[in-house]
C-alpha cells in the first residue's frame, strides 16, 4: 500500500523520469481515443475530441508546468539543492492515475456531451479519488527529490502546486488559441464522432445561411470546435473552443437549461462592414439571441448571446 502514494525511494531519477514519459504517452493516446482532455496539472474533462498532437502538447504543458514549478519551490524553500533530475522524475511517475482514469473511461462513465447530466456527476465522482492519488503521488515525490517535510513541505508544495496549474491552463489556452491560429481547426482537433463534426462542408463552399445553421447544430451537440471552423483568424486567437465552452456554459447557468434554437426564425441584417444573423435559443429561465457577425470572406468575426428584452 505504501507503494501506492510513495514509490519514490525505490523508483526516481532517470527510471522514474522515462517511466513517467511512457505514462503520459500513453495517457494522450488513450485520451484522445476516448475524448478525456487533461487540459490542466489537476484538470480532466470529458466529451472533448482531441487530435492526438493536441493531446500530446497538454501532456508536456502539464508535466513542463509542474516540473518547474516543483523545482523551482524546492531550490527556495530546501536547505539542500534539489536534483533536477529527481523532481522531473517524480512528477513525471506521480502522473500514473491519469493513465489508470484514462482506461476506465472505455466503460460508460464519460459523457457524451456537457449536456449529458447524469454521467457527468458520475464522471466527476470518477474521477476524485484519481486526481487526489495524482496529487499524493506529486507531495512525496516533491518531499523526497526536494528533502522537505512537516509545515514547510505542505505549505511550499501547495503554492507551487497552485502556480503551476494556473500556468498550465494558461499556457494550453495560448497554444490552442494562438499557436494555431491560421491553421484550420481540423488540422489541430479531430472532427470526432459527433453529428455536427461529420456533416462540416469546406467553409467557403456554405452561404452564410449554411453555416449558421451548422453553427447552431454544433452548438445543440455541444461540439464546440466544429463551430471555429468558420471562425476568422482573430476570433481564433480570442475565443477557443475551450473559451466557447465556458461561454456557452456561463450562458445556461444564467438562463436555465437549454430547450431549443428555432433555426426557421433566423434574421439577417448589414451593420458596417458585416453581415449579421440572429437565431433565437430558448432556455428555462429566458430567451438568447444567437449573434453571428460574419466578415467580408464569409468567416464569424464575432459571437454573442444577447438577450431579447
Amino acid at each position: 500500500m505504501k507503494y501506492l502514494i510513495n514509490p519514490f525511494e525505490r523508483i526516481a531519477g532517470w527510471q522514474a523520469l522515462l517511466l513517467g514519459f511512457a505514462v503520459m504517452a500513453l495517457t494522450a493516446v488513450t485520451g484522445a481515443i476516448n475524448d478525456i482532455a487533461f487540459d490542466g496539472v489537476i484538470d480532466v474533462h470529458a466529451a472533448v475530441s482531441l487530435s492526438l498532437s493536441a493531446s500530446f502538447i497538454m501532456q508536456a504543458v502539464n508535466f513542463v508546468s509542474v516540473f518547474l514549478a516543483m523545482w523551482l519551490s524546492g531550490i527556495f524553500f530546501s536547505k539542500t539543492k534539489p536534483r533536477i533530475i529527481d523532481v522531473a522524475g517524480t512528477m513525471a511517475l506521480a502522473r500514473a492515475p491519469m493513465l489508470l482514469l484514462a482506461i476506465i473511461c472505455f466503460l460508460p462513465v464519460a459523457p457524451d456531451s456537457i449536456f449529458d447530466i447524469p454521467r457527468l456527476a458520475v464522471f466527476i465522482f470518477v474521477c476524485i479519488p484519481f486526481i487526489v492519488w495524482m496529487i499524493a503521488l506529486m507531495y512525496n515525490g516533491y518531499a523526497v527529490s526536494c528533502h522537505l517535510k512537516g509545515v514547510r513541505a505542505a505549505v511550499s508544495f501547495i503554492g507551487a502546486l497552485f502556480f503551476a496549474e494556473v500556468a498550465s491552463k494558461i499556457i494550453i489556452i495560448l497554444l490552442m488559441g494562438s499557436m494555431f491560429a491560421g491553421m484550420p481547426i481540423s488540422k489541430v482537433f479531430s472532427s470526432g464522432s459527433s453529428e455536427a463534426s461529420e456533416n462540416i462542408v469546406v467553409a467557403e463552399l456554405l452561404t452564410i445561411r449554411e453555416k449558421t445553421e451548422n453553427v447552431v447544430k454544433a452548438i445543440e451537440n455541444g461540439d464546440f470546435r466544429a463551430v471555429t471552423v468558420y471562425f476568422d483568424a482573430n476570433m481564433n486567437r480570442a475565443l477557443p473552443p475551450a473559451g466557447l465552452r465556458l461561454a456557452w456554459t456561463q450562458t445556461v447557468a444564467t438562463c436555465g437549461r437549454f430547450e431549443k434554437a428555432d433555426i426557421e426564425a433566423m434574421t439577417e441584417t448589414r451593420i458596417e462592414n458585416f453581415d449579421v444573423i440572429e437565431v433565437p435559443f430558448f432556455f428555462a429561465r429566458e430567451r438568447r439571441n444567437l449573434r453571428l457577425a460574419f466578415n467580408q470572406d464569409g468567416e464569424i468575426g464575432g459571437l454573442f448571446f444577447l438577450p431579447v428584452n
